[in-house]
Order: C-alpha cells, then structure tokens, then sequence
C-alpha cells in the first residue's frame, strides 16, 4: 500500500508556482530573441552572438549564487551545509564546503575553461573572414547584447529574491540542480554550434539551429516554481525499482544478489535520500 508523503515536509512549489513557470517561459524567449533580434535588425555578427552566449552562462552562475547565498542567509536551512549535492569534484576530491561552494566551483570552472575555447574559435573565425561583417568580432555588439541580457537576468532574479525567503530547500536544490546542467549542455550545444558554423561557411544557417535548439531546451528544462516535492524519494513510484533493472539486476548480477540484492540496495538510497530531505530542511542555528 503506498505510504502517504512525510507532512512536515513542504513542497518545492511557489504559491505562484503557474505565474512563475510563465514569467520563466517569457525571461527563456526574450533573452533567446536578443541575438536573433540584433542579427535581422541591427547587423550584429555570429561571432558577437556566440560570445554573448557564453556570457549569458556566466550571468546565470553569478545569478545563481546570488540566490543560494540569499536563501541560506535568510532560512539557514541545514541543506546549505551538506557537501556533495551536484557531484562537482576537484582534483578527484568531491568539493566539500556546502552548496553555493560545489556549485560555484563547477559552474565558474567550467565556464571559464569554456570560454577560452570561444574566444579562440571567435577571434579564429573572425581572423579568416576578415572582410566579411558577418564574421566580424563588434565589441559594441557584445556590449549591447550583455546590457540586455542581464537587464532581463536581473529582473527575473528580483521576482525570486522578493520571495525567496518562504521557499523550500528542496526548490533551491531543484533549480541549483537545473541550472548546473544548463550550463554543461549549453555549453556543448555551443561548441557542436561553433564547429558547424565554422565547417560550413554558413554563419545565419547554423546560428538559427542553435538559437531554435537552445530555446527548446531552455522552455523543456523546466521552470522555477514546477511542482515538484521536497522529498521527491518519498514518491512511492520511485520507492521499488523499476521491474525491467530488477530483471537485469537477475541475469547480470547474481553473485551479488540478483534482483533482490539490487532492491535492498536501492531501498537504503531510497531511505538515505528521504533523510537528507527532511534534515535539508530544519533550521540550523544561528
């Protein structure tokens, strides 16, 4: 019989949960129409746009930790200081220091390993079209498209600071969670963008499958404010493993139980996650 969810557990959910998957849903499409607004109207270059995407990620890192280092200050959930939440490790060591330290080692890490990739690809391309606008590095353009950018990041921060302090750690952790696999995808949807663009010779082409395929995993990714629960172990669907890694689990792993020893053993994640989710949430004291 499936057992009813913990009670003192809140969920992960705004009271404006809707409003806030539409105001998400408009942030996704007006900061993606600035590259293709500058590029039919104002001449900006594929090589602006690519880098203005690259500081697009960079504003939602900052962003980001901007709102963890406010949700910890205002609720001190206990969540805040529990380490390897995101699997960001350095050195081989997993990254210990709490929440806002493992994501900002990953997100700014990666990002800015990433962005000495672009600027190379971009000076390279602009290098080898130099007479061509269309190729062209405009600093004014970047400088332009940033400004408009983070004028829109900055706003959709503000809606979430004006509420942030009656949310749920397990909403922080969801978005955290979000937003770091944001920034690794978008950054290889980058790159598989820049590679085509510079294969083909065809700047607009290209650039117009990678501003369609971003917005669409931008808008399918989810919103802040879904409905998702705190303790999402504590769904009774995820409580039994699903029938065909049981099977599995029988024909592969026999010597260490079959498809029993695999339930037991998910069964104690199962119990550990549920843990973690009700101790993420208590207050830590001052």
């Amino acid at each position: 019989m499936p057992r009813a969810r913990s009670p003192q557990l809140p969920a992960a959910v705004s009271p404006t949960g809707a409003a806030a998957r539409v105001a998400a849903a408009i942030v996704v499409l007006l900061v993606n129409a600035v590259p293709v607004v500058g590029v039919l109207h104002y001449g900006w270059s594929v090589t602006s746009v690519l880098l203005l995407y690259w500081f697009e990620n960079l504003l939602v890192a900052a962003c980001t930790c901007v709102r963890i280092a406010t949700h910890r200050r205002l609720t001190r959930k206990r969540g805040h200081w529990r380490d390897a939440q995101l699997g960001v490790s350095s050195n081989g060591k997993p990254v210990r220091g709490g929440l806002l330290r493992e994501y900002a080692t990953g997100a700014f890490v990666f990002t800015l390993a990433h962005g000495l990739f672009v600027a190379m690809i971009v000076f390279g391309l602009a290098s080898t079209h130099a007479d061509d606008p269309m190729w062209a590095f405009s600093p004014s353009q970047v400088a332009w498209g940033a400004l408009a950018i983070a004028t829109m990041l900055a706003i959709e921060l503000a809606f979430d600071l004006a509420t942030i302090r009656t949310r749920s750690y397990a909403w922080l952790q969801d978005q955290v969670r979000r937003r770091m696999g944001r920034v690794v995808i978008l950054h290889t949807v980058i790159i598989f963008g820049m590679l085509a663009i510079a294969l083909t010779d065809s700047p607009l082409g290209a650039l117009y499958l990678l501003v369609g395929l971003k917005t669409l995993f931008e808008l399918g990714a989810g919103a802040p404010g879904d409905p998702l629960p705190a303790e999402p172990s504590a769904d009774p669907a995820t409580a039994e493993p699903p029938g065909w890694l049981l099977r599995l689990a029988d024909r592969i792993g026999r010597r260490k139980g079959g498809a029993e020893g695999f339930r037991a053993h998910w069964k104690r994640k199962h119990e550990a996650a549920r843990k973690d989710a009700r101790d993420d949430e208590e207050t830590r004291p001052a």
